[in-house]
């Protein structure tokens, strides 16, 4: 007998054992604890889970914001910098077969009105580029016929199409829900991202492809299938977020055909009215585009306030939101679509900035050419008034568009022609390359890629394919670096040390003092950069020449504790209190810990770490009698009910005597007469300056060759009666190592424009 046989003969004597009954009750028993614990599953350690589940299957929920309050600049005219409003989206219905030659034609002119009438051939480009959906136009003309050529053909593609081709199926997929999809490799599924895309026209059994998504998605399945039937294209969009002007304009044209059409003029197979589609939908817009987006931040496609004043104000810019839920049917069909509604009332409120339109406008008009003329990364630029602290402009370049945010995601590939060098083209850029393994999904040019960030040791590898950021920045061009990135300041925190010397009657500019052109600490040696220093000199002569040996022995002289005090009065190390998000300060170590290497290092920067707003800050006590102002960017804010907040100039305490503040206003207009650039100053204007060349840091030490600096520029004019404050940075400049030929030509261009606009009469310096 095998052991098979065996095995069945005592199974058999084992049932034998027992009545019957046992096992037909055992059996029902060990059914019914699998139930109980297949319940306990539904109902308690995946209780949310099913629940919200069941909520999206029988509910719609429908967020309708209704307003938000408005942002304006400090203007008369021309003052809306952010609002809400209802602006229209232009569609049409593309089934119909009557006249479309005359349609194609009109759709031609309203899109070449909205994307390149009255704009500046760079962002016709980029329009143009993004309508006809390529990544560059290669033969590009700012010609009024060329480009309604181009529109005229790719809008009679669009109008040509008569079948559902893209359906959004499922956003917000998780990534096993993901990868599931893209295991199943059906055609006319299209992933981007976390979002299902499908191509009705490219399926071919909808039964089995509803089946297979509904098990990974848990929709239900009718619903799928009734989402990718195959139908009739009956809506077409042609331009979102028309402006207001074109907007009428359409409408009149609609209502002339109509009126026309009424007369007997017009066959109604000729009426373009009968095709298009204009719905009004709410918008947060922003009428100057990209001017002072990383003060004003943005509200996006979903009513999500970020950064900016956006950001800082949105308990008091928000008004009404309200939430309305419908029940909906097994087919996914809406039922009782008032059944229940909820409603967050809100208080809102308009804010005026202390931004002045036309300053900025100029500002950014200035750094957007200099940019490229520089080769730079980034040039950055705050005005500011110096006897009440508001912000006039606060500028930089790169910056993003904030009713396109989509732009900011821009890639563009690297290719020898546009990179030639690539180590200092691409330098403190965000380079990523092709990694199928280890990238992240991107779109390029309507293509997935597997991209990763590279290291700049990797920039000149040839086997690897890489892109760059169109902005060289992706998403931290929403940042304000004004306040939100911290610089060693070099030698424009001299004057500073200067003060403080002077302040505390520890020298007097025409004191005369020793330089040996280098000052030693233990086996270190601190060396002056010109030889203009050597000798007996005057203090003066040290600012001039921007010795860094008479800034020790002005430490030396203060000491620790009063040096220390007088940074701090400067309030450098501590917020200013901008009313921004995110500004950020450097750490100023308490004096007790300073060694002896650290307070001579402090004296001409080293150590000390601050923001372009605590710097502008710090200057406007320079130049309006030593009184340090809190900078404000907001002027008002005025509620609904007529309230209305008055931000006063805020003058928080005394820093410098009157007269230490004359005399450093003197000092630096004498420092202008000296130096090697003054070609750059505005004619028959006095000014008060300091540049400040900074060596970027990176990995201990301190980078070399091209590309490696950072320009500063901080003055204050007229010197006499001071009316504004400017800090000036450019970062990485590539055409020159010389701030005469970068930083010195934007200061001087900016310079002219503000004493032009506030009609400061010319007077020649003394």
């Amino acid at each position: 007998m095998n052991k098979q046989n065996v095995f069945l003969l005592k199974m058999i004597h084992l049932f034998q054992k027992y009545p019957r009954e046992y096992y037909v009750f055992g059996f029902f028993w060990f059914f019914m604890l699998l139930i109980i614990l297949e319940m306990f599953s539904f109902t308690v350690v995946n209780h949310w889970y099913y629940k919200d589940l069941a909520v999206k299957q029988q509910t719609s929920t429908t967020k309708t914001p209704v307003s938000r309050g408005s942002i304006f600049s400090d203007n008369e005219k021309w003052k809306v910098l952010a609002s809400s409003v209802d602006l229209n989206d232009l569609a049409i219905d593309p089934s119909l077969e009557w006249n479309k030659t005359k349609l194609a034609n009109f759709l031609s002119d309203i899109v070449y009105n909205e994307i390149c009438y009255l704009k500046s051939a760079n962002e016709c480009r980029k329009a143009l580029n993004k309508f006809l959906w390529v990544l560059e136009t290669t033969d590009f003309r700012m010609n009024e016929v060329y480009l309604k050529d181009k529109i005229l053909s790719r809008v009679n593609e669009r109008i040509s199409r008569t079948k559902v081709t893209s359906v959004l199926l499922k956003d917000n997929l998780s990534v096993e829900q993901a990868f599931e999809l893209e295991k199943l490799n059906i055609s006319g599924i299209y992933l981007n991202g976390t979002n299902l895309f499908v191509n009705p026209e490219e399926i071919v059994d909808d039964v089995f492809v509803a089946n297979r998504i509904s098990l990974v998605t848990w929709d239900d399945e009718a619903t799928v299938k009734h989402l990718i039937r195959k139908r009739t294209l009956r809506y077409l969009p042609i331009q979102t977020k028309l402006s207001i002007s074109t907007s009428e304009y359409v409408k009149t044209k609609l209502e002339e055909e109509r009126q026309a059409f009424a007369r007997w003029f017009l066959k109604r197979e000729d009426m373009m009215s009968q095709f298009i589609i204009l719905s009004s939908n709410q918008h947060r817009y922003y009428p100057e585009n990209d001017m002072a987006s990383t003060i004003l931040g943005f509200v996006d496609n979903s009513w999500e306030w970020r950064y900016g004043i956006e950001w800082y104000y949105n308990h008091i810019l928000k008004w009404k939101v309200s939430e309305t839920y419908a029940k909906k049917d097994i087919m996914g069909r809406l039922i009782e679509p008032l059944s229940l509604e909820d409603q967050t009332w809100l208080a809102w409120a308009n804010i005026t900035l202390t931004i002045d339109r036309n300053i900025q406008k100029a500002v950014e008009e200035i750094i957007d050419v200099d940019i490229f003329d520089y080769q730079a990364n980034n040039i950055s630029v705050v005005v500011m008034d110096p006897k009440t602290g508001n912000i006039l402009a606060m500028a930089s370049h790169p910056r993003f568009n904030p009713n396109s945010l989509g732009d900011a995601f821009e890639l563009i590939k690297v290719t020898p022609e546009k990179y030639p060098n690539p180590r200092i083209n691409l330098l403190w850029a965000r380079v990523l390359a092709v990694d199928n393994l280890a990238g992240s999904e991107y779109i390029y040019d309507g293509k997935k890629l597997f991209l990763r960030e590279i290291s700049r040791e990797e920039y000149t590898d040839p086997s690897l394919e890489k892109y760059v950021f169109a902005n060289r920045q992706w998403g931290a061009v929403y940042k304000n670096d004004i306040i939100q990135d911290l610089y060693e300041v070099w030698s424009i925190f001299k004057p500073i040390v200067f003060a403080a010397g002077i302040d505390s009657w520890e020298i007097n500019r025409y004191d005369m003092y020793k330089d040996e052109g280098f000052v030693k600490i233990d086996n270190f040696k601190i060396s002056n950069v010109a030889s203009q220093c050597l000798g007996y000199n005057t203090f003066q002569n040290a600012m001039n020449f921007s010795c860094n040996v008479w800034m020790i022995r002005i430490a030396q002289k203060i000491g620790a504790s009063i040096f220390h005090k007088y940074i701090d009065s400067f309030w450098i190390g501590k917020k200013t209190g901008v009313t921004l998000e995110w500004e950020v300060f450097g750490k100023l170590d308490p004096y007790e810990r300073w060694s002896r290497a650290q307070l001579f290092t402090t004296s001409f920067w080293l150590w000390i770490n601050a923001t372009m707003i605590q710097m502008a800050a710090a200057y406007s006590v320079l130049a309006n009698g030593g009184i340090y102002y809190k900078p404000q960017i907001v002027k008002t804010i005025e509620f609904p009910d007529g309230k209305k907040i008055i931000n006063k100039p805020e003058a928080t305490h005394r820093v410098l005597k009157e007269e230490t503040s004359r005399i450093m206003t003197e000092v630096l207009v004498e420092w202008v007469k000296a130096w090697v650039s003054k070609q750059w100053g505005v004619k028959w204007y006095s000014i008060a300056w300091k540049t400040g060349t900074a060596e970027i840091a990176y990995k201990w030490g301190y980078e070399t060759g091209p590309a490696s600096t950072m320009w500063f520029f901080a003055w204050y004019a007229p010197a006499e009666d001071p009316k504004f404050v400017m800090i000036v940075k450019i970062e990485r400049p590539r055409s020159s190592i010389f701030g005469w030929e970068t930083v010195a030509r934007t200061f001087s261009r900016i310079s002219a424009y503000l004493f032009n606009y506030y009609w400061i009469p010319p007077k020649e310096a003394k």
